[in-house]
């Protein structure tokens, strides 16, 4: 777009200048020379670089390719394919059965991916890199559009086949609340502690004393409140104090020891924490949620339970998967032990006083008792030996 933006410019320029010039010169003037074209590599500069296309193109062409060079060193096609296959292969391969085994498994359980889908999953991963497209994604990690595009799908279906077979009970959503709150925060003008303290507590007094005179709730959280998030940073409207839907957890211990202690439609006196005075309002429970609010709460929900199940889905479904990958050894057993833990000794028993002890030399030591394993400590994995180094890349 830019370049034909400067194409018509320059056109333009060029048909003024023509005009000009004939209007100014005489009869037996010369005619004006156009200007010269814009060099090749001043047009290509301005072209921005579409690798996609570039990496399709080269696939096509023959293996003598150049595909680069330095210092007038080139490096052909084939010698990129060579090295990234004695470099990568194994583990590229592994991947690719990896991929198949997921597609395989979505098939079993019926699930498909739309394209509504997918681009909510792209979406998300933008916004969780703070990134404004997929070009700026693909160039600040240095990654190609096909292996992003890939991973974005298989990473799709697989929670959407682990979210399949998650169910939500009344109980989970009995963990939820949805409130507004109103924030005065400490002055931070005021270096005294305990005057910073009564001039906020003072504020949120007289803020909760027009909320239980009937003044509207949301009203007085987008003209008092002092929480930044109440303000969309896009639009810059004011969301009146919503905080929408949480669960415990998520908020501060005093913040949320009030706030789960209302009931629908209460609101808290003021109450402090380390930010300042917060006045709660909790507008719906969880257990009381519409259908319509079960779906959004479902999100939630499984936003929270999926990434903690796809591990176990994974090494499940890997453990009964039949996978051969030829240019890998088979993965490491762990060592059966050659004798099974025996259980400790009963203690001997006392001796009568009439029966005389062996002498020392005779004794014979008694054995250790077996050492039982133990478990390892709630939410941490047993040690394992650490993997052996890669072979050398082969030349």
């Amino acid at each position: 777009m830019r370049s034909r933006t400067l194409v018509v410019v320059l056109a333009a320029l060029v048909v003024v200048a023509l005009s000009c010039s004939v209007l100014a010169a005489p009869a037996t003037s010369k005619p004006v020379a156009k200007p010269a074209a814009k060099p090749a590599a001043a047009a290509a500069k301005d072209q921005k670089f579409d690798q996609k296309k570039v990496l399709e193109e080269m696939w096509k062409a023959p293996d003598s390719t150049v595909v680069g060079s330095v210092n007038g060193v080139n490096v052909t096609k084939r010698e990129l394919l060579k090295t990234m296959w004695f470099w990568n292969a194994p583990s590229v391969l592994q991947d690719i059965l990896n991929q198949k085994m997921i597609q395989q498994a979505a098939v079993k359980s019926g699930v498909e991916l739309t394209w509504p889908e997918l681009q909510a999953k792209i979406d998300e991963s933008l916004k969780r890199m703070g990134m404004e497209s997929v070009e700026q994604l693909l160039n600040q990690f240095r990654v190609t559009w096909h292996r992003f595009m890939s991973g974005t799908k298989i990473s799709a279906l697989a929670e959407k086949i682990v979210q399949k077979d998650i169910k939500i009970t009344d109980a989970e959503y009995a963990e939820w609340i949805k409130a507004r709150h109103i924030l005065i925060r400490f002055p931070q003008d005021e270096k005294d502690k305990a005057k910073q303290e009564e001039i906020a507590k003072k504020k949120a007094d007289e803020i909760y004393a027009k909320i239980k005179a009937g003044e509207d709730f949301a009203k007085l959280a987008d003209e008092f409140s002092e929480d930044p998030g109440n303000t969309d940073p896009q639009t810059n409207a004011k969301k009146g104090g919503d905080l929408g839907w949480f669960s415990r957890g998520r908020m501060v211990q005093e913040f949320e020891k009030a706030a789960f202690d209302l009931k629908a439609g209460e609101v808290s006196e003021p109450v402090k924490t380390f930010y300042g005075f917060h006045i709660i309002k909790v507008e719906k429970l969880g257990k009381d949620a519409t259908p319509d609010e079960k779906l959004e709460l479902n999100k939630m929900i499984l936003e929270r339970k999926v990434p903690g199940q796809m591990g176990t889905w994974f090494t499940k479904l890997q453990s009964e998967a039949k996978m051969d990958n030829k240019l890998m050894p088979p993965p490491i057993k762990e060592p059966t032990p050659v004798m099974k833990p025996q259980p400790a000794p009963k203690p001997a028993p006392a001796p009568k006083s009439e029966a005389k002890p062996k002498p020392a030399s005779d004794s014979q030591p008694t054995p250790p008792p077996a050492e039982k394993p133990t478990a390892p400590p709630a939410g941490e994995k047993p040690e394992t030996p650490p993997p052996p180094p890669p072979p050398p890349p082969a030349n």
